[in-house]
């Protein structure tokens, strides 16, 4: 998955505020650590950390 500049700085915006529901956050940081192109084994262990 590719993300623009401008989309991984407003997930990045979304996953730091406080008024986001956890449940919307944590989809945000997997998108975001998609993008960086992690491996989807490696976003479940940080999902757990």
């Amino acid at each position: 998955m590719e993300l623009s500049v401008e989309q991984a700085a407003e997930l990045r915006e979304l996953v730091n505020s406080r008024d986001v529901p956890e449940d919307i956050a944590t989809r945000g940081r997997i998108v975001l650590w998609s993008g960086e192109g992690r491996r989807r084994k490696d976003i479940a262990e940080l999902r757990r950390a």
